[in-house]
Parts: C-alpha cells; sequence; structure tokens
C-alpha cells in the first residue's frame, strides 16, 4: 500500500478506466482525495494533498557515431586490414559486415577474403576509402576539411566507392550533393555519371533539367554533352522522350 492509501493489486491486467469500470474495480481502492472528471470520465489522483505532475527526464542524443568513431581511431579490436595503395587501414570485420552486403559477403561469407586477415583493393584511392570507412562508423557526411581540395571529385570518387560496397545511404547522399551543384556546364557529366553508377535518383533530375527547353539549347554545346552522346548513345532518346521532340 503506498502512502497516499492508492492500492493496486500486483497483478495488474488492463481495462477500461473509465469512471463506472473504476467504481465497480475491485482491484483499485481509491483515497479520499481522489477526484473524477465528469467531462472527461477521468481521474487524477493527489498524493501527499499536491496533483502528480507529469515531469521530464533529460535524454542526451545518441552518441553512438562518436563511440564507433573512438574504436575505428584506436583500432581496439579490430581484425582485419586493407592495403590501398601504399596505405594499411584497420577495421572490424562486424562493423564493415553490418554497414555493407558487399563487405558481409566478403569478410563473414564463402569468398576467400574470409579467411584473410589483410586484404589489398584496388580501383579506389586512399582518401576515398578513408573517408568512406570512416562514414560506414560514424554515419556522418564528411566535412569540408575531409573532402579536399576537390571536393566534386571526391564526392563522385565516393559515390562511386558507395555503389561499389552498396552503401545506399552514402550514394544518396553524394547524389544530392553532385545534384545541388549542377549547372549547363556540369549537366551532361554529372548525367553520365549518374548513369555509369546507376544512381537512378540523380539521373532523373538531371534528365528533368535538360527537359527545359533553355537549359539544353546551352548544354548541348558543352564538351560534356559530347562525351555524354559518345558514352551512353541511348541517353539521347530518353531526352527527347522527356522533352517531347
Amino acid at each position: 500500500m503506498l502512502e497516499s492509501g492508492f492500492v493496486v493489486e500486483s497483478k495488474w491486467r488492463p481495462f477500461d478506466l473509465g469512471r463506472p469500470n473504476l467504481e465497480r474495480s475491485s482491484r483499485v481502492h481509491f483515497p479520499t482525495h481522489a477526484v473524477f472528471h465528469s467531462s472527461s470520465g477521468n481521474c487524477s489522483v493527489a498524493f501527499g494533498g499536491r496533483p502528480l505532475t507529469a515531469r521530464s527526464i533529460p535524454v542526451p542524443p545518441s552518441n553512438i557515431g562518436k563511440h564507433l568513431a573512438a574504436l575505428l581511431d584506436s583500432t581496439d579490436g579490430t581484425d582485419v586490414s586493407f592495403i590501398v595503395d601504399s596505405e594499411t587501414f584497420h577495421a572490424h570485420r562486424t562493423v564493415l559486415a553490418a554497414r555493407s552486403p558487399v563487405f558481409k559477403a566478403e569478410l563473414l561469407g564463402s569468398m576467400s577474403e574470409a579467411a584473410l586477415s589483410t586484404i589489398t583493393l584496388h580501383g579506389i584511392a586512399p582518401a576515398t576509402f578513408r573517408v568512406m570507412l570512416r562514414f560506414m562508423y560514424t554515419d556522418v557526411f564528411p566535412g569540408d576539411d575531409e573532402l579536399g581540395e576537390s571536393p566534386t571529385e571526391m564526392i563522385q570518387h565516393l559515390l562511386a566507392a558507395a555503389d561499389r560496397y552498396a552503401l545506399d545511404r552514402l550514394k544518396l547522399m553524394c547524389a544530392q550533393k553532385l545534384w545541388s551543384d549542377v549547372s549547363v556546364d556540369t549537366a551532361a557529366s554529372t548525367l553520365a555519371f549518374a548513369e555509369m553508377y546507376n544512381c537512378l535518383e540523380l539521373k532523373k533530375n538531371c534528365i528533368d533539367f535538360f527537359a527545359e527547353e533553355k537549359n539544353f539549347r546551352n548544354a548541348v554545346l558543352t564538351p560534356g554533352f559530347i562525351q555524354l552522346v559518345q558514352q551512353f548513345p541511348s541517353i539521347i532518346d530518353e531526352l527527347r522522350e522527356k522533352s517531347g521532340t
């Protein structure tokens, strides 16, 4: 029994808390200062003569990314190393497998890499792998200081790496960054890049950009458009279909 006189049996089961049910229930005994509200059918109870008020308990934001970043930096518990050109990166198999189905197949599956403690990677630059690896631990897009002197180029490489390792969120974040910088001069090269790495969202936006007659007239004069047509001639049909020409 509580000091307030409010008694509840230990084997509690949910039931309608309307006034009629509360009055009929043998499970709940009300102190004299329990007040029913006729308009809502609710009941409020005063403990120690004062109403019970809702209080909030502040909860800090998630800091798992910070902790995992510290784990990556410390190399504690690492069980796999990657050699990219002349640089070596240490990581945790389970973290990479949880983030990427490609790494999961390579590191925890039946592929030959699963038995290796050191894996050599080709077709990716050390700077790109470093940024991608940190994203896999923190889920935070790299800041300007991590993108280097050519942010657009780094983002393109990062999108290609995200496509390679099926990091869908990172891929879309890169696509959004590239799209935010699209202009008449860059639209064709960006569309070619989207087509090359199967980024459908970025491709759709670029095609919509070309669908505006003014943009199309100016973009076809750029070197990027000539390269686009040479690499992906079928794109012309898609552009014509979208523009209705």
